[in-house]
This record gives C-alpha cells, sequence and structure tokens, in this order.
C-alpha cells in the first residue's frame, strides 16, 4: 500500500487504484506544472464518485467539495438521492483537496489528488459517524441519533483561529450551555477558573477524559462569585491543543458514570492521530495594552506498531494582569484620614503620593502554565489492546488583595515596614498531574464481547506563597516575605472494569453493559510559616494572621479519606429502527455515608425522516466532595471598615458539633428532559431540549454566625477561643429547582466559490429554591429582621439562583474562500443578579445592595488567511466593541437598595443623614468597580495566531 492510498484508508476514503492518476499511485516526486505549484494546463478532467456510511448505506445530498491548492479555488455539488456526485470541467493535475461533509459524520478530507487530462477519476467516499462517548455505551450512536442531547465541540480547527486559548474560555463562547468566567480578588479562585452547565453548580458537573473520571481541584472556592462554597474539575491544566473534541452531555448521568454528573456530563476526548502534528503560536493584548497573553503549543503524533499511535502534546503560556475601573473615592475609601477630605490630601501631599500610588488591581492574576499531555493506544491482536493516557501541568499565580491602608486599617500598617500601606500579594504554585492505563480483552464489533479495565490516578496540589505583606502583632519583625503559607492536595484512584455487548439480533440491536469501579480519595490541608497564620498570636491590638491569606492553622492541618465501590448495568435497545429505548442502574455505597441507588431512563422515536422526539428521566446523586467534609480555615473577609475575621468549620470540629449544625449527606435530585431533532436537508439540523432537575438537599455555606445567635451557650466562648468574631458551615440547607431549554442549530451551503457556515446556540434557565432545610435551632435565624445574621447565606442563595445568566445566544457565522477565512461571533449574556457582600451587623442594621447586572453581547471577529498549505495565519479581536459589564455602582443603581428603600437614591440620602458620610455600599465599589459576572471585564482582546501542520 502506498503512502497516498494509506492515507486516504485512514481518512475513511477507499480510491480504487485502478482508477487513480499515475501520479497518485507511483508517487512520482513532484515537478513544477504537476505538484504543489499550479494545475496542469490540458484538457478539462472529470471528478465522480459516491458516498456511503460505514453500514454501505448510501448518502444522499452531501455536500461535496474540490478545492484546488495552487489556486485556492473551490466547487461545490450535492450528491443525488443515490449518493452519487459528478465535478466536471476542472483543469487536470493537481494538487486537489476534496472535501465530503454529511451532518452526524465526520468531515473527510482527501489530500493530493491529481487529476488526469480527459479522464474521469471516480472515488468511492466512506463517511464514519460522528459518534459520541457520552449518554451511550454503542459505539456508533452519532449526537443527532443520541436520546439526550449532546454538544459535540471538534477543538482542532476552533483552537487555531478563535481568540481563547484556555478550555474554559473555549468552551464559553461555543456551548450556550456552560458557563465560566475569570474571578478577581477571590484568593485561589483567580488561578482556578470555575465552570458550570445549566445554572447548576460547579460541582454537580462531571468531566471524563477519554472516558474515564478526572479529579478535581483540592481548592473550594469561598470568594468567588461562581462556585462558591464548591469544588470544581480545572479544565485548564490540560493543554487544548492536545484535544482532539469535546463532549457535552446536557443531562444527568449519575446512574451511567456516579456522583457528580447532576447537570450533565463533559467528556474531553484527547487527539490520537500516529503521523502529522502541528506548532501553534498565539499572542495578544487588550486594548488598553495590559493583559499581554502568548502560548506556544507543540502536538505531535506517533505511529506505534501497525494500527497503535503515541500522541504528544506540550505548551507553555504566560497571561499577564490587568486593570480596569479603579478610581478611588476619598469619602468612602480614604488612604491616610478618614471622614476629612482636607486632612486626607495635606497628608496625600506631605507624603508626596497622589491615589494612582495606591491603585487596586482589578482583574486577571498574572498566570504562567507549563502543561504536558499524551495519548497512546497499542494493538497487540484484534482481541488485546492496551491504552494509556495523562497529563501534568504547572501553574504559577499571582494576585492581589486589597490595600492595607492607615485610615481604615490602622492597627495592620506597621510604619516601619510600609509606612503608607501595602498591597498584598498572594501567590500559588498548582501541581496537577493525571494518568490512565488500560487494557481492552475481546474483539471488537457486534455479537462479541469486550473487557476494558482501567486504572486512573489523579493528583493536584496549591500552594500558597505571599508578598509585600506582614503579620501586624509581629510588628517590625514581621517578615514581608512568606515562602509558605500553607495549602492542600487532593488524590483520587479509580479502578473500573467495564464489559460490553452489542447484539445486532436481538429486537433491532441491543447493547449491554455492565461493571464496578472502586473509588478511593484523599484530602490534607498543610501547614506552612506559623507566622502566617491567623491563629499565630493574640497579643497585640492588630489582628493576626498575615493579611491577604492567613495560612493554616494547627487545628485546620487535616487529613482524610474514604473509598466507595459501585456496580452498574445499562441497557439500550433499538426495538425497531426508528425506536429506541435504554435504562441504567447504579448502586454505590461510601465508606463515610453509606449508600445510594439511582437509575435512569430514556426514549427516542424517529417521527419522519427529518424529525425525532427524544426524552429522558433519571435520578442522582452528589456525594459531598471530602473537601467540603474536611474543610477548616480561620479566613479574612472583606468589610467595609477593614479585614473581619472568619471561621470555616467543618463537620468534625468541636465548634460544630456544639452548635448541632447536621452532618454533610449526598445531593438527591430527579431529572427530566424532553427535546427534538429536526435534520429537514443533509445542510441544516436543528436540536431543542427543555429539561426540568429538582436537587434536594443541596449544599452551600451557611451564613456568617455571630455572638448572640442563640445556638448553645457554649458558641460565643467557642468563638472566642478560635479567635473569630463569626463561623460558617457546610450544610444541606436548600432543595432547588432548575427548568430550562436549550436550543442548538447548524446551517452549512456553498455560497459562489466559497463555504458558508451558520451555528447557533441558545440556553435559557431559571434556578428557584423550593424549601428552606433549617434546622429547628436556627429558625430564629432566618426570621429576625437582620438579613446579615441569616442561617442561609443571602448572597450565596441568590448566587445559586441567579448568579448564572438567565441566558445565553451564541451565533457565528463563517464563510471561507480560497486562502481566506472570515468568522463573526456573537454572545448574549442574559441578566445576572445577587446580594453584595453583607455588612457587619455589629455597625448597620439593614442587609446588601441587590445588584441588577443588565445584558451584555459580546463581539468577535477573526480573519484567516493560509500563504502556504502547511501554515494558517488568524488576525482578530474578542470582544471587538470593547463590552463591559456593568460597574458596581450601575448594578446597585440597576437593582434594589437595601433596608427596603424604593430606590438607591434614598437609601443613600438615609445613610448620609444617619451617619454623616456618604454610604460606602456597594462594597470597594471605587477599588472594585467591576465584578466578574457574565463575562471579563478586560474589554477588547487583540491577538495573533500562526499555525504549522507537520505531514501536509
Amino acid at each position: 500500500m502506498n503512502n497516498f492510498t494509506l492515507r486516504c484508508f485512514l481518512l475513511g476514503v477507499s480510491l480504487s487504484p485502478a482508477l487513480l492518476p499515475a501520479t497518485a499511485q507511483a508517487q512520482t516526486p513532484i515537478t513544477p506544472g504537476e505538484g504543489a505549484g499550479a494545475t496542469t494546463a490540458g484538457s478539462s478532467s472529470t471528478l465522480t464518485g459516491q458516498v456511503t456510511s460505514a453500514q454501505g448505506q448510501v448518502q444522499p445530498n452531501t455536500s461535496v467539495s474540490i478545492i484546488s491548492l495552487a489556486t485556492s479555488q473551490r466547487r461545490t455539488v450535492q450528491a443525488s438521492q443515490t449518493g452519487t456526485f459528478t465535478i466536471g470541467g476542472l483543469v487536470s493535475g493537481g494538487p486537489y483537496v476534496v472535501q465530503v461533509q454529511q451532518p452526524g459524520f465526520r468531515v473527510q478530507n482527501i489530500t493530493n489528488v491529481f487529476l488526469k487530462a480527459g479522464e474521469a477519476t471516480v472515488l468511492t467516499v466512506t463517511l464514519n459517524p460522528e459518534t459520541v462517548a457520552v449518554g451511550t455505551r454503542r459505539s456508533d450512536r452519532t449526537a443527532l441519533e443520541s436520546a439526550v442531547p449532546v454538544d459535540v465541540v471538534e477543538m482542532s480547527e476552533l483552537v487555531r483561529t478563535v481568540p481563547q486559548t484556555d478550555l474554559t474560555q473555549l468552551l464559553q463562547y461555543t456551548v450556550a450551555a456552560f458557563n465560566s468566567t475569570r474571578q478577581t480578588g477571590a484568593g485561589g479562585s483567580d488561578h482556578v477558573d470555575p465552570a458550570s452547565l445549566r445554572g447548576l453548580g460547579t460541582d454537580q458537573m462531571l468531566v471524563l477524559v477519554n472516558g474515564k473520571r478526572r479529579h478535581t481541584t483540592a481548592l473550594v472556592n469561598l470568594l468567588s462569585n461562581r462556585g462558591l462554597g464548591s469544588v470544581g474539575t480545572d479544565l485548564n491544566t490540560l493543554s487544548s491543543l492536545g484535544v482532539e473534541r469535546v463532549e457535552v452531555l446536557r443531562d444527568g448521568a449519575a446512574a451511567q458514570y456516579g456522583s457528580d454528573a447532576i447537570a450533565g456530563v463533559m467528556n474531553i476526548n484527547l487527539k490520537s492521530d500516529n503521523h502529522g502534528g502541528s506548532v501553534l503560536l498565539s499572542s495578544g493584548v487588550t486594548s488598553e495594552g495590559d493583559g499581554l497573553a502568548t502560548l506556544l503549543g507543540v502536538n505531535k503524533g506517533f505511529r506505534l506498531g501497525e494500527k497503535g499511535f503515541l500522541n504528544l502534546t506540550a505548551d507553555a503560556d504566560y497571561r499577564g494582569r490587568t486593570t480596569r475601573g479603579y478610581a478611588r473615592d476619598p469619602l468612602v475609601s480614604p488612604v491616610f484620614v478618614a471622614n476629612n477630605p482636607a486632612a486626607e490630601q495635606a497628608a496625600l501631599a506631605a507624603a508626596g503620593k497622589t491615589y494612582k500610588d495606591f491603585e487596586q488591581h482589578n482583574g486577571d492574576a498574572r498566570v504562567r502554565n507549563v502543561r504536558g499531555l499524551f495519548n497512546a493506544r497499542v494493538e497487540v491482536s484484534e482481541a488485546l489492546a492496551f491504552y494509556g493516557f495523562g497529563s501534568y501541568n504547572f501553574r504559577r499565580g499571582q494576585a492581589n488583595t486589597p490595600w492595607v491602608l492607615p485610615a481604615t486599617q490602622p492597627n495592620e500598617v506597621v510604619k516601619e515596614l510600609f509606612p503608607y500601606g501595602y498591597q498584598p500579594e498572594v501567590n500559588t504554585r498548582i501541581h496537577d498531574g493525571a494518568g490512565t492505563v488500560g487494557v481492552v480483552l475481546g474483539r471488537s464489533g457486534p455479537n462479541h464481547w469486550t473487557l476494558d479495565l482501567s486504572n486512573t490516578t489523579g493528583y493536584n496540589r496549591m500552594n500558597y506563597d505571599l508578598a509585600n505583606t506582614l503579620n501586624a502583632s509581629l510588628g517590625s519583625e514581621s517578615p514581608t516575605v512568606f515562602a509558605n503559607a500553607g495549602g492542600f492536595q487532593f488524590l483520587q484512584n479509580v479502578t473500573n472494569a467495564t464489559a460490553n455487548r452489542f447484539f445486532d439480533k436481538v429486537l433491532a440491536g441491543t447493547n449491554v453493559a455492565f461493571g464496578g469501579e472502586f473509588r478511593a480519595d484523599r484530602y490534607e490541608i498543610m501547614r506552612g510559616d506559623e507566622r502566617a497564620e491567623a491563629e499565630y498570636d493574640n497579643n497585640s491590638l492588630a489582628q493576626q494572621g498575615a493579611q491577604g491569606f492567613s495560612g493554616f492553622g494547627q487545628a485546620s492541618a487535616v487529613v482524610g479519606s474514604r473509598t466507595n465501590v459501585g456496580a452498574f448495568l445499562d441497557v439500550e435497545a433499538d426495538v425497531t429502527k426508528r425506536w429506541s429505548v435504554s435504562g441504567a442502574l447504579r448502586y454505590e455505597n461510601y465508606s463515610t455515608f453509606g449508600s445510594a441507588f439511582i437509575y435512569k431512563a430514556t426514549t427516542r422515536v424517529k417521527v419522519a425522516d427529518f424529525l425525532a422526539v427524544r426524552g429522558a428521566f433519571n435520578t442522582g446523586f452528589r456525594a459531598p466532595s471530602l473537601q467540603q467534609v474536611l474543610y477548616r480555615q480561620i479566613t479574612q473577609r472583606p468589610g467595609v471598615s477593614g479585614v473581619v475575621y472568619s471561621g470555616i468549620f467543618n463537620n468534625q470540629d468541636e465548634l460544630t458539633q456544639k452548635a448541632q449544625v447536621p452532618t454533610l449527606t449526598p445531593e438527591k435530585s430527579r431529572s427530566y428532559s424532553a427535546g427534538l431533532v429536526l435534520t429537514p436537508t443533509p445542510s441544516f439540523s436543528l436540536t431543542a431540549d427543555a429539561y426540568l432537575i429538582d436537587i434536594d438537599n443541596r449544599i452551600t455555606l451557611s451564613g456568617l454566625l455571630r455572638p448572640g445567635s442563640g445556638i448553645s451557650p457554649e458558641f460565643t466562648q467557642l468563638l472566642a477561643n478560635n479567635r473569630v468574631s463569626q463561623a460558617q458551615f457546610f450544610t444541606n440547607d436548600l432543595d432547588t429547582r432548575t427548568q430550562g431549554i436549550d436550543v442548538v442549530g447548524s446551517y452549512r451551503h456553498a455560497l459562489g466559490k466559497g463555504q458558508l457556515t451558520v451555528t447557533a446556540a441558545a440556553n435559557f434557565n431559571q434556578t428557584r429554591t423550593r424549601a428552606q432545610n433549617i434546622p429547628a435551632n436556627f429558625s430564629s435565624l432566618q426570621t429576625d429582621d437582620n438579613p446579615t445574621t441569616n442561617y442561609i447565606d443571602p448572597r450565596q442563595l441568590s448566587l445559586i439562583e441567579t448568579g448564572n445568566p438567565a441566558s445565553k445566544i451564541l451565533l457565528g457565522v463563517n464563510y471561507s474562500l480560497g486562502k481566506f477565512g472570515i468568522g463573526l461571533r456573537n454572545t448574549y449574556f442574559g441578566e445576572v443578579k445577587y446580594y453584595d457582600v453583607a455588612p457587619d451587623p455589629a455597625r448597620y442594621d439593614f442587609g446588601s445592595y441587590l445588584l441588577v447586572f443588565k445584558p451584555r453581547t459580546v463581539t468577535d471577529l477573526l480573519i484567516s488567511y493560509q500563504p502556504a498549505k502547511a501554515l494558517t495565519l488568524t488576525l482578530g479581536a474578542q470582544n471587538l466593541f470593547n463590552v463591559k459589564p456593568n460597574t458596581l455602582n450601575e448594578a446597585a443603581s440597576n437593582g434594589v437598595a437595601p433596608g427596603g428603600f424604593a430606590s438607591r437614591g434614598d437609601f443613600e440620602r438615609y445613610f448620609q443623614n444617619r451617619y454623616g458620610v456618604p454610604s460606602p455600599f456597594p462594597a470597594n465599589h471605587d477599588v472594585y468597580p467591576y465584578a466578574p459576572v457574565q463575562m471579563g471585564f478586560n474589554g477588547a482582546f487583540l491577538y495573533l495566531k500562526a499555525v504549522y501542520n507537520f505531514g501536509i
């Protein structure tokens, strides 16, 4: 088999050698006039053939294009009802590329096609289904044939042209039901992007890599606007250049895959090419000149044996800081003198400073990544194959917390070290690694059992270090740099066995799968330099602990582990060629809290050739993460008049037990979905799916409980013993209902000599609380007149109900013509609203602003040019029109004022009259004027990408 025929075989295309041009059969060296330089002048040629599926079915109305690499001209036709096509009047010679496209199948590109003068070249094209690996255990289901909605995101083309490079941001602007926004001023969450699906929690989306469970991070999001109180999976630890495609199952699937799959499942398929590769260089900067982002990545495939492969990816990237909107208000956030503008200006002048010198960094943290990725498979025989894949990521993050200033925190300013105050820097070092090894036994194909045995180990470690800070209780002896301020790590090991067989003679085809899984988790909080800890010293007027991040004391340095075993049965049957049903059962038992039994049922009916309807019902669960069970820390919270110290106490802590906070139990869910699949023509498809998800015993972080809460006589003393003024706990306090609809459509059509592609997607969702599960001893807190002392935190409740965009709509238009391509992408983010940080109840007897952020639309423009067949250049702009979300001041004016006042103006006048100074609410609105809500607030980003492909 020569190289050209082999390449066509790998693409799923058979090209009859007897009908090949001589140059293709013999692979003679390309000479000027015959090869890449130009087509050969002479009498016209014809390309003809037939398109079929891998199952031998003809594919009518398939789009077939032939593109001249020399002139970049394109001719496109549609195959007939019998799958045949003919393109005449072509210039003989070559090389040409033939591209074949059909919804539900992978695009086929046949390269190095040469046409003989006066002769017809015949192609027999076999299309491979664009099968999905989530929501089904059959190997031949496509996304459009699935009984549950699945988004398939082809990464190979996306990553080389669009502005984004991080996996979370790539998906943010590609999948309507997916949301991820970079955080700022949120501690560790500045360096790990939280992500969610269908408006649910970060920890309610299960992530798989090549079908195997991916570990979560060790980080608990505590100060963020997204994923507050939850633990998610860090998608950005994987190099996007090494990802072939991402499948997003938008339906509950815990019965199929286990805990966490309440909102859905994301499966990340790594590249499996055994030849070729690419180099990607991307660089860009914001329109304000900051936020320089540069990435260099390399991907290469190698052959292992006859059918095996080894695919390697490595990349490194840098992202600079950004700052937006700082404008310190001297009456609200003074530097030297509070409530006296004249004295403040005099102090600034005496120090030779201006407010510019105290600028608050408000934007993206500085982040550097080094990533590696591999994917391998070796076929020993038709009945034995070994595989393995893994990743490693090192990340260095540098972020800032609010300034510590003499006017607002005099006890934390040590004049010998920082006479004018300081802006603490909170930095992280993150190590993330994972590896899977497995073996597949048995022949593939119908009526053969296969057994997949695998073991996956995943590890995530985050260490903090601090700079430009101090522990004021140590006075001038305090370090200003803490090289080790503590951290945490999480280890997960999963052993899995799955048996699978497709019976083609049972009904119209029946697939049976069953298996078991053993998972072990281990979580540890690690102490660092004790001088950084909040518990270190309490013998001065100064608040204890390093400012910015106060480490973990001896009582917080915990270690815990748990195991669980599970078993499942999954049956999927085509009752007829038009009606399929499936069902799944799963049982899991945890060493810490008991067992769960869940199930799922789906159906799909092909009503007509162009229309199918589908539906599903499932029960699910999410075990409380080990991090939520064990996390304990004394933390610093931003307050109106400085830092307030509070404690997060775990289930094992004496304070938690004395307060009679219930032990954490699993969340449980019931999910319903119904939808339709419309394919009126091969060039157009549309899916619409409605869903309703009920979750019981949802886990959140409680409100701040303070002395006088009336919980127990010992509570106030226990707070004092732990040197905090308030406490929080993880608790199962909510029953919620989420309902919405997803719509996804695509259209492609030959337009002139080019190709037009239009994609659209939309998600509309709403979450409401069905019940509040408040223990009897806390019931009075939820009904008193002060909303800042509620057992259920109003801020977190609002983030759950309305903290995700109420709608998100994507519209993309792409047109390619010869060597040029242009794309325009619009992303509409719906309204977001949530409560601001609550004021200190010791000073104020009202709650916080309900902030309302109005909808925004972001537009991306990208222009591509291919100067050579192996090289693609893309110049573009993300957020072309420099759109930003509402500022906090605007959101406060859009929203609801504290204390039941009819307008913001009424509240501001009340506050001025009562306290004699302007209101500082919403909190930090001058030094943190923007909040990370629907999207980031960096504005326009200009970029250039260059991709060079090997093996073309």
